[in-house]
């Protein structure tokens, strides 16, 4: 079981003038996730993150229109598929990919349903009785290949502090 606690996120999109500005508002995001061995301290990580993102929009409109800003939110489901690499004692380093559905019904950024990437490190702690404490740092880029047309698609950036609790099953 993991959480993300910490963090700070924002919408990027190739310059387009006269658009909104979106700025992140808080987030959080819950998760499990698995590993599998595929050599003595290389592992592949896997399973399901749901996120909902609160985006604070000021909109770009003419003189004696209202611009007040407001907020609005999206929801994300996750599957994150990544090497894992454990070195020295507590260390590892972990990257891979992200498969993401847009679940909102009415999202007030592009999309986010595509593919998109993560880049981590962090601390593992082992504990004897088969338990393990994580904490781990981490860069994630949503809809790096969006599943839905457009030529200025927005990118939904972040960077995080996933943590997370694992027990292995084989002790």
């Amino acid at each position: 079981m993991t959480v993300t606690p910490l963090g700070e996120y924002a919408v990027f999109r190739k310059p387009l003038y006269g658009g909104a500005n979106y700025s992140g508002d808080g987030f959080y995001i819950v998760g499990v996730t698995g590993q599998i061995p595929l050599a003595p301290r290389l592992y592949m990580e896997t399973g399901f993150e749901y996120s909902k993102h609160t985006l604070l929009i000021s909109p770009n409109l003419p003189p004696n229109v209202d611009k007040t800003p407001y907020k609005s939110s999206f929801k994300l489901a996750s599957i994150p598929v990544t090497l894992k690499m454990n070195f020295l004692k507590y260390l590892f380093v972990n990257g891979g990919c992200l498969l993401d559905l847009d679940t909102s019904s009415s999202s007030p950024i592009d999309n986010q349903t595509g593919l998109g990437a993560i880049l981590g490190t962090g601390i593992q702690h082992d504990f004897k009785f088969g338990g393990s404490l994580i904490v781990n740092p981490y860069l994630k880029c949503h809809s790096l290949m969006p599943f839905s047309p457009g030529q200025y698609h927005q990118k939904l950036f972040y960077s995080g502090i996933r943590i997370g609790f694992m027990y292995s099953l084989s002790k």
